[in-house]
């Protein structure tokens, strides 16, 4: 899911989450702020993407270990890639997601259509998984 917008909780103008158990359970939901998903999928050079996602581990006991990025593509040309991100922890025991997210700055990019990629490795599986959406950056 990509985000340009964290909300506090407490700020929303409606809200049917007022069940604290639903609260815990949603993944967008950290700290007292959600994650609201991009609809346009429209940013602005001067904020920050946010990027969530799972990768679910069906029959895991702990997490394997995953490492995954974010790219930034314009045609067939890589305009630039997050560090990896490297997560050994965070697996739920009963839905088996474990979650990960990013904070990416988008300042250093220049206005244009992109296709962001989320790659994400699973070392100990040989497995690799690569999620794509299309998005633009304004000035």
């Amino acid at each position: 899911m990509l985000s340009y917008q964290r909300e506090k909780l407490n700020a929303a103008v409606a809200s049917a989450e007022k069940d604290k158990k639903l609260l815990a359970a949603n993944p967008l939901i950290q700290d007292g702020t959600k994650l609201v998903p991009s609809v346009t999928r429209v940013f602005r050079k001067d904020e920050d993407m946010y990027v969530y996602l799972e990768a679910y581990q069906p029959g895991a006991e702990k997490t394997q270990l995953m490492v995954a990025s974010v790219s930034f593509f314009r045609g067939s040309v890589k305009t630039f890639e997050t560090a990896p991100l490297k997560v050994a922890d965070g697996l739920n025991a009963k839905s088996k997601a474990v979650p990960m997210s990013f904070s990416v700055p988008l300042e250093k990019l220049p206005p244009g259509r992109y296709t962001c990629q989320v790659s994400v490795v699973s070392p100990a599986a040989q497995r690799m998984a690569i999620w794509r959406s299309p998005m633009v950056l304004l000035p």
